[in-house]
């Protein structure tokens, strides 16, 4: 049976998710969260409750927020403009690599693997979030979750990485955290390599995984 070591390594082209993959940046998106709460007259999320729907594109992640506080629906313009100021001036000082998400980039560049990244996450904060975090570098492609008309689990924004690789779907695979990920992959027809460490829950198993791994250190040679 092929391991995510050997789905990674043999793959042309391996595209990564951002949020709960490559990076654990929930404390940046809570203290953004509950900063914009705060600066609209809301109450803020409580240290225990989870971030519902971390998954989603970040419309959909402060809608589901906004429910858990009983925020109204008018307030989302408000919320989402505080919290895009307050995630940007907070740089990621929060946020942190996964172990071992260094050596295997450093790994697959050296082997002249093409690399990606395709995220939910808007594309100026995904690509602010890997520069802080020194990722800049490893990766020819940034897509986000604004870049195209649809965000992941449609096709279209991890068809549009394809492309920008300028490799086919046979030459990719998906490296992901949750059933978004795992459904975006299937619907694209790529392998889905399951990053159990990261924000999913029991639902991925709903769909096709090709490999899985909790610690980085699994996936290098």
């Amino acid at each position: 049976m092929k391991t995510a070591k050997d789905y990674i390594h043999s793959s042309t082209a391996v595209v990564f998710d951002l949020d709960g993959t490559l990076m654990h940046t929930e404390p940046d998106i809570r203290r953004a969260t509950n900063q914009a709460l705060l600066d609209c007259g809301f109450q803020t999320l409580a240290p225990e409750q989870v971030i519902p729907n971390l998954y989603g594109p970040l419309p959909d992640i402060l809608a589901s927020v906004m429910q858990v506080v009983q925020a109204p629906a008018v307030a989302a313009e408000d919320i989402q403009q505080a919290y895009l100021t307050h995630y940007a001036r907070q740089a990621h000082d929060h946020s942190v690599l996964y172990p071992g998400v260094l050596a295997l980039l450093d790994q697959l560049l050296s082997q002249g693997h093409q690399l990606a990244v395709c995220t939910n996450k808007i594309e100026r904060s995904a690509k602010q979030a890997l520069e802080r975090h020194g990722l800049s570098t490893y990766f020819t492609v940034v897509t986000g979750g604004d870049t195209t008309a649809h965000p992941k689990p449609h096709a279209l924004p991890l068809l549009t990485t394809i492309t920008a690789l300028k490799v086919t779907a046979t030459d990719c695979l998906l490296v992901g955290d949750t059933h978004v990920d795992a459904l975006c992959a299937s619907n694209c027809g790529i392998p889905f390599v399951f990053h159990r460490s990261g924000y999913g829950d029991d639902s991925v198993q709903q769909y096709p995984i090709a490999a899985s791994f909790f610690d980085y250190a699994e996936t290098c040679l």
